[in-house]
């Protein structure tokens, strides 16, 4: 643009100082002149022209080159994971959730609750491996190693409610890295039927919830993780479960699960390894998931029998500790989704009779946050035992999930139980958590 600018100045110079008095005579040289310099012009500003395009394109090309180089250099992590997948059949992801979470002091059952307040991190490598062998070709193993320490508000209060505050700390009792999960599961019929083998927990299985069911992404409060009556008798340990799906919107799951008769007096209580199918948990879910209007729905009803003699703090007990429950989550609009749950349980066997939860999930609903979601819930657990302790315990809970990268995220969390134990004399408990979320 500097060159055309130079000849167009130059050109203005020259006819600026040409007379403009000449002779008749003088005119025909003169015009031939100024021709010849108007087509040298135009030839230098078509070179410059020419010279601008050739600039343009090579920067286009350099720029395409260094976006196909971004897109062919991809992290070394994401390589490796590919390349075992790909010649091992072998996939494995990992998680790390630091959190920390405090409640003030209250008064319990006229006990003094200590301020409960600490840090804990949770972690989790995971392992899934699809043997290439003709036997196993609809088969896969998988295995889930654990580590974690502390408890947050759990570590003073977890004991003395109905439901605990911090699920995410449910498998930290240590430090020890554990292998909390090691089975096999095979498909059949084209994936209509589903046997698994191993060590695992019953809760893998049954009373699932799309909006209410993952500790480390939803809610924390155990009344919006699982029933928590049920969540009593869930452990690891080995485990025979099956499913079949003659519908495609219908399916149903039983299941058979050693026990280390958790709800027995410590005198009765055993090795998960021990006797492993005498007296065990068995329980069964029928889940029919169909869409409204496109959107996902999911209906679960299930059962389950402890078979072992319960004991429980309002009297002793000689019977079996069973139950049955509701689990159901329903996509509305893109937004919003809706989940609850009910449940009754033995109340000879458990110190609650009914369970019950209602909730909502929002994604998106902060301009430019469309990966954002948050979460509302509301819970009550009806005492089963005599006066004072035969009411409700209601438990309330929201969180706001920031998703700040692909695999990263942070969440802020609320709590508030009011009428622990189902005594309205109890004082009211508060917890907050900020939880993150590491993954690979």
């Amino acid at each position: 643009m500097a060159l055309r600018q130079m000849i167009f100045l130059l050109t203005a110079a020259l006819l600026a100082f040409c007379p403009v008095n000449c002779a008749e005579a003088n005119d025909e040289p003169l015009k031939k002149e100024v021709e010849m310099l108007k087509q040298r012009i135009l030839e230098l500003e078509s070179k410059v022209e020419a010279a601008d395009k050739e600039k343009e394109t090579l920067a286009a090309e350099n720029a395409a080159e260094s976006r196909e180089g971004a897109e062919e250099v991809k992290p070394r992590l994401t390589e490796v994971k590919e390349e075992i997948q790909e010649k091992l059949g072998l996939e494995f992801h990992g998680r790390a959730v630091p959190f920390y979470q405090g409640s003030p002091s209250v008064e319990i059952e006229d006990e003094h609750i200590d301020s409960s307040s600490g840090a804990g991190i949770s972690a989790d490598l995971e392992l899934t491996w699809k043997p290439g062998m003709d036997l196993f070709e609809n088969g896969r193993f998988f295995m889930r190693a654990h580590v974690g320490e502390g408890r947050g508000a759990d570590e003073n209060l977890g004991d003395r409610l109905f439901a605990n505050l911090n699920t995410i700390a449910d498998d930290s009792d240590d430090e020890t890295f554990r292998l909390l999960e090691a089975y096999y599961a095979h498909e059949f019929f084209g994936g209509k039927a589903l046997f698994s083998i191993g060590k695992t927990e019953p809760l893998v299985f049954i009373d699932n919830n799309t909006f209410a069911n993952d500790e480390i992404t939803q809610f924390v409060g155990k009344p919006f993780v699982n029933n928590p009556v049920l969540d009593s008798e869930d452990e690891y340990g080995p485990i025979v479960a099956a499913s079949i799906t003659p519908l495609e919107t219908l399916t149903f799951t039983a299941l058979c699960a050693s026990s280390t008769f958790p709800n027995a007096s410590d005198e009765e209580q055993k090795s998960i390894w021990d006797d492993i199918f005498t007296t065990p948990l068995v329980a069964g879910e029928l889940a029919w998931s169909p869409k409204f209007g496109g959107r996902q729905g999911n209906y679960r009803v299930y059962a389950w029998d402890a078979l072992h003699e319960h004991s429980v703090s309002h009297g002793d007990s000689e019977t079996a500790g069973w139950g049955v429950g509701i689990s159901m989550d329903q996509q509305i609009t893109d937004m919003v989704g809706l989940f609850s749950r009910l449940g009754y349980s033995n109340k000879d066997a458990y110190e609650v009779e009914w369970f019950w939860s209602v909730g909502a999930n929002l994604k998106g609903i902060l301009p430019c946050r469309e990966n954002d979601e948050l979460g509302i819930g509301l819970a009550g657990l009806k005492g089963s035992g005599e006066d004072p302790k035969d009411g409700t315990e209601f438990h309330m809970e929201a969180y706001y999930r920031i998703v700040l990268a692909e695999h990263f995220a942070i969440s802020p969390d609320i709590q508030y139980v009011l009428n622990p134990l189902g005594n309205d004399d109890n004082d009211g408990v508060f917890a907050g958590m900020l939880r993150g979320e590491f993954s690979f």
